[in-house]
């Protein structure tokens, strides 16, 4: 419990902080009119008063990996029963909100990343991780084979896939570098 605090103490402003940011982002570049991404924001801004409140941490962390593997899942639903003329409408959208849209993956992914191993194990992060940009990707490459637009599977995958696996990885080394130097401090 003593390690857990110290640990925590040092990463969870900085998660704060994140969050704030994916939500701030998705409402100045007009994001939250995408399904996908308002429930995301939605969830985050939750997670964030969660946290702040006190929740358990824990809960706090599993709640956020429910997150990060329901929202891609819900995109493959979005891309299946959605007009496509709201669907290229999205893509504009997000297309005109590039710069947005990675900051948005980037702080997600770092929020996520950044849970400690006694948080959120390594295999439940990575996996989850690992999921939600494999759904992702099978929501893009559905939406390409359905609208027959050449933008989507490369824009979705090197704006929002790649930026939060990225940020997960890295925040993920942080962490538990992070928490194994504390560890023979305690």
């Amino acid at each position: 419990p003593l390690l857990f605090a110290a640990h925590q103490g040092v990463i969870a402003p900085i998660q704060v902080t994140l969050a704030v940011v994916v939500v701030c982002v998705a409402f100045l570049a007009e994001l939250y009119t995408v399904p996908v991404i308002l429930f995301a924001a939605a969830g985050v801004a939750v997670m964030s008063v969660a946290y702040m409140a006190q929740a358990s941490p824990r809960i706090v962390a599993r709640a956020v990996m429910l997150l990060v593997v329901c929202a891609p899942t819900l995109r493959v639903v979005d891309v299946l029963v959605r007009s496509p003329a709201a669907l290229i409408d999205e893509l504009d959208k997000l297309e005109d909100a590039r710069l947005g849209m990675v900051a948005l993956f980037v702080a997600g992914g770092a929020t996520f990343g950044a849970f400690s191993p006694c948080t959120l194990s390594c295999k439940c992060k990575l996996r989850a991780a690992a999921y939600s940009v494999c759904a992702a990707t099978c929501g893009d490459s559905i939406f390409r084979v359905r609208m027959g637009d050449e933008r989507m599977p490369a824009f979705a995958i090197l704006n929002g896939a790649l930026p939060f696996f990225a940020a997960v990885l890295i925040a993920h080394g942080a962490s538990r570098q992070l928490y194994q130097a504390r560890l023979p401090a305690l």
